[in-house]
C-alpha cells in the first residue's frame, strides 16, 4: 500500500510555499493545527477572519453568491492550495463561502498563530500579501484570456485542470474524482446550466469526453489539450 504524504510533503507541492523562508515555513507547519472535516462550511461570507488555510487532503469548493442569489464557483482546491488569506490581510468580513465536500483534511493556521508569525516580521507579513497577490494575478488572467472565448473551449480549459488536479485513470480515460453537476461546471466558466449542457453535448458527440451522473471522464485527453490551447473553434464543433 502507498504511504500517504506527510503535511509538508503535500505543502511543497505549492509554489508560493516551496519559496518561503526555512524559518518560515517551519513555523507555519508547526503552529498550523490540523482539522479533519466532513462536508462542513469552514467560513460564510460575512464571517470575521478566522485564519488561513490549506488544504491536504480532500476538496474545498470556494463559493460567492451575488446579492441577486446567483452563485460563482471561485475554486475548487486541490490539495496544498491555500486559501482565506486575503481576509486575514484587510481584516474584512469574508465575502464567499468555503466548504469542505466530503471528508477533507486542512491545515489551519488560525487568527492567534497568524498574528504571531507576522506581528514582529515584515518579511512574514511581506509574504502572506504575496500570496493574496499571486492569488489575484491568476484570477485576472484567467478573466483575460478566456473572457472571449467560446464556451467549449472554456469548458475544456477547465477539465483540463480539473483532470490534472483530481483526474484518476482508468480503462475509460481519466475520471475527474469530484462530485461534478452541471449546475457546478456552469459555475466554473460563468454560463447558464443550459449553455453548458449544449458544450458539454458538442465535446461528448465528439468522443473527447463522457458525462455521467456528477461525473466527467475525459476519454480524449489529448484532443481535449488541444481544445483547451485555441482560440477560436474548430471546423468539426462550429
Amino acid at each position: 500500500m502507498a504511504m500517504q504524504p506527510t503535511t509538508a510533503e503535500v505543502l511543497a507541492g505549492n509554489p508560493w510555499f516551496r519559496a518561503l523562508p526555512e524559518g518560515l515555513a517551519r513555523s507555519i507547519l508547526d503552529q498550523g493545527r490540523i482539522r479533519r472535516l466532513t462536508d462542513e462550511v469552514i467560513y460564510a461570507a460575512g464571517d470575521p477572519p478566522n485564519g488561513v488555510f490549506a488544504l491536504i487532503s480532500g476538496e474545498i469548493r470556494v463559493i460567492q453568491t451575488t446579492p441577486e442569489g446567483r452563485s460563482a464557483l471561485l475554486m475548487i482546491a486541490s490539495p496544498g492550495a491555500w486559501f482565506g488569506e486575503a481576509a486575514m490581510i484587510d481584516g474584512l468580513p469574508r465575502t464567499s463561502d468555503a466548504v469542505a465536500v466530503g471528508r477533507a483534511v486542512v491545515l489551519h493556521l488560525t487568527p492567534a498563530a497568524f498574528h504571531r508569525l507576522t506581528a514582529d516580521s515584515r518579511e512574514h507579513y511581506a509574504a502572506f500579501a504575496r500570496l493574496v497577490c499571486e492569488q489575484y494575478r491568476r484570477a485576472m488572467e484567467y478573466i483575460v484570456t478566456t473572457a472571449n472565448l467560446p464556451v467549449a473551449i472554456r469548458l475544456a480549459q477547465r477539465l483540463v485542470g480539473l483532470a490534472q488536479a483530481h483526474g484518476h485513470r482508468s480503462s475509460a480515460g481519466v475520471t475527474i474524482d469530484l462530485r461534478l453537476s452541471q449546475e457546478t461546471l456552469a459555475e466554473m466558466i460563468g454560463v447558464s446550466r443550459q449553455t453548458l449542457n449544449r458544450a458539454a453535448r458538442t465535446l461528448e458527440t465528439q468522443g473527447i469526453i463522457t458525462a455521467g451522473y456528477r461525473t466527467v471522464t475525459v476519454t480524449d485527453p489529448v484532443a481535449l489539450e488541444a481544445l483547451a490551447r485555441r482560440r477560436t473553434l474548430p471546423a468539426f464543433l462550429s
